[in-house]
């Protein structure tokens, strides 16, 4: 642990110099540290672990089914996507349908399972209204935070909207905030108790530092006074920018934080890459908690996917129902 320390210290003076100098590279000092994260004998946080879903995708059983499935995993918390899309509004003047949602939010609650809900997206009808932020927020946010207040406790603002722009969002910081800020208002408005998360970048690994620079902006635009958990995806290792723009970037937010997806294609893979990253990522980063993605891949009802192309830890192949071996792992631990 010193070497690591040590290696740290010298590698985050020379990234204060790339980052003054403009540089979208990670410092030739940083490219060693992952050899310096002895995880042998480190234990695996489960008491971390969390799970992404998609209640929707029903080939794996209903809804309940699987909430009870996770807890079964010894898992009790899982991210879902709360949609605005044309179920819950098929056009502007429809009386939102909060069917789908109900089902999500009893379930959880009968099996003991608590959620945070993704407040996403927008139908296709709301493209090109130069309004649809207020919308957005009067005929989706504030309902659905009204309806589940006291029974959903954590709602995340967006998914990836550096990427995921749904054609109304530019991918910048800025315009994330400007969405952000209202929408936080409007849930501490509602229900106060309710905790916010921020909305994380697409993989933060990806593209140099460029997804880094991305929550960086956040940051010092004030994030901290719009939401209450700093959140990141992180896919494929790269430990070294991790360590070098993420651990002073996390200090800087002030925040506890959340990795709400990290996750592996292939059911001959998860356990490996699970193992050996959860460790990782909790010695780099120390995060709250830990989210993998997925229990079954496919927000489609119907949706499948192979047994060695999903992140899914169960999925119906060829109408047979396939579990990884980390699905194992974690129903016998």
């Amino acid at each position: 642990m010193k070497s690591l320390f040590l290696k740290l210290s010298t590698a985050l003076l020379s990234v204060t110099f790339f980052f003054t100098a403009g540089c979208v590279k990670v410092p030739e000092s940083a490219t060693n540290l992952e050899g310096s994260l002895d995880t042998d004998n480190t234990s695996v946080p489960y008491d971390k672990l969390a799970l992404n879903m998609f209640p929707r995708n029903q080939t794996a059983g209903d809804t309940f089914s699987q909430m009870m499935d996770i807890r079964s995993l010894g898992i009790s918390r899982v991210r879902v996507n709360f949609w605005f899309d044309t179920f819950y509004m098929p056009f502007s003047s429809s009386i939102p349908d909060f069917t789908k949602f109900d089902t999500v939010v009893d379930s959880a609650g009968s099996a003991g399972v608590e959620i945070v809900g993704i407040l996403s997206y927008v139908p296709g009808w709301l493209v090109g209204d130069p309004n649809w932020r207020n919308v957005y927020i009067n005929n989706f946010v504030i309902p659905v935070v009204a309806r589940y207040a006291g029974r959903v406790h954590y709602w995340e603002i967006w998914n990836e909207p550096d990427e995921i722009t749904f054609s109304v969002l530019d991918g910048s910081a800025d315009d994330y905030f400007s969405l952000l800020q209202m929408t936080s208002d409007a849930i501490r408005q509602v229900d106060p108790s309710a905790r916010i998360v921020s909305a994380a970048s697409a993989n933060i690994v990806a593209d140099g530092i460029a997804k880094f620079e991305w929550t960086n902006q956040l940051i010092d635009m004030g994030l901290a006074r719009y939401v209450d958990i700093l959140n990141i995806h992180t896919y494929g290792g790269q430990y070294e920018e991790l360590i070098i723009l993420g651990v002073p970037m996390v200090k800087k937010a002030g925040l506890p934080l959340w990795i709400t997806e990290f996750g592996k294609r292939g059911h001959g893979t998860q356990l490996a890459y699970f193992e050996d990253t959860i460790k990782k990522l909790d010695l780099i980063l120390n995060p709250d908690r830990i989210y993998w993605y997925t229990y079954i891949e496919g927000a489609g009802e119907s949706e499948t996917r192979s047994a060695d192309s999903t992140y899914g830890l169960v999925t119906m192949d060829g109408g047979v129902r396939q579990e990884s071996e980390l699905y194992t792992h974690l129903k016998n631990r």
